[in-house]
């Protein structure tokens, strides 16, 4: 199954004053390098919108797999949309919509969500203690019908003309978002940084975070409430 997630990250961060794709997340590493890794362990394929910033973003991630909105100042929804078209032509049969200020999420969450996703029509969304989170799962139908959407300038409104089902799980990285300096500074201890450029990056850790073993996926349902 070819699964791709695409990974919004084309916002300005006026809040933030900095990409919000090149902040220090955990280990040196990026927002943007912390969701490919754990989406990758996952076994999805990644593509991220870019749009501001790009530039800085692509040095700073040389092998990222990525596509420009032009239109990014537009609104949210013309990244999706951009997002969607590349996937799509891709040849996506399940796509993961995933904000890039939202880096907690576990890879085995995404394995259950992937699983119990089975024959879905329009696909599901996680929610933690009743708050709806991310990533959303389409189906190619649903993600289909999603980018023809009109009048919608925001990925929260448009969803709602999709049948998701909802799916608990015990993970709260489903729903944190860390949209703000102060958000950041609670959970990391510091003022917003950006993660060290590529070259400062130890090869080892690098080495051992792309060999880390992750369970499989039929493993992977302890992350969902009620399994």
């Amino acid at each position: 199954m070819n699964v791709i997630a695409v990974i919004l990250a084309a916002g300005e961060s006026r809040r933030m004053g900095h990409s919000k794709a090149l902040l220090e997340h955990e280990g040196g590493k990026s927002f943007l390098q912390s969701i490919a890794s754990t989406f990758g362990k996952a076994g999805c394929s990644i593509l991220a919108v870019l749009g501001k910033d790009a530039e800085a973003v692509r040095e700073q991630h040389p092998s990222l797999h990525a596509v420009e909105n032009a239109r990014w100042s537009d609104s949210q929804f013309s990244s999706v949309k951009a997002g969607l078209d590349a996937a799509l032509e891709e040849g996506a049969e399940v796509i993961l919509l995933h904000p890039v200020d939202m880096p907690a999420v576990r890879a085995t969450t995404l394995k259950s969500l992937l699983k119990a996703l089975g024959d879905s029509v329009e696909g599901l969304r996680p929610e933690f203690e009743g708050a709806p989170g991310y990533p959303l799962l389409l189906s190619r139908a649903s993600a289909e019908r999603l980018r023809e959407t009109t009048g919608e300038l925001q990925l929260e409104g448009a969803v709602r003309g999709l049948q998701l089902r909802r799916i608990p799980v015990k993970d709260p990285g489903v729903i944190v978002n860390i949209n703000t300096p102060e958000t950041y500074e609670r959970l990391f201890g510091s003022a917003p940084k950006l993660a060290p450029p590529p070259k400062r990056r130890g090869k080892k850790a690098d080495m051992a975070q792309e060999t880390a073993p992750t369970a499989p996926l039929d493993s992977a349902s302890e992350g969902l409430q009620g399994t």
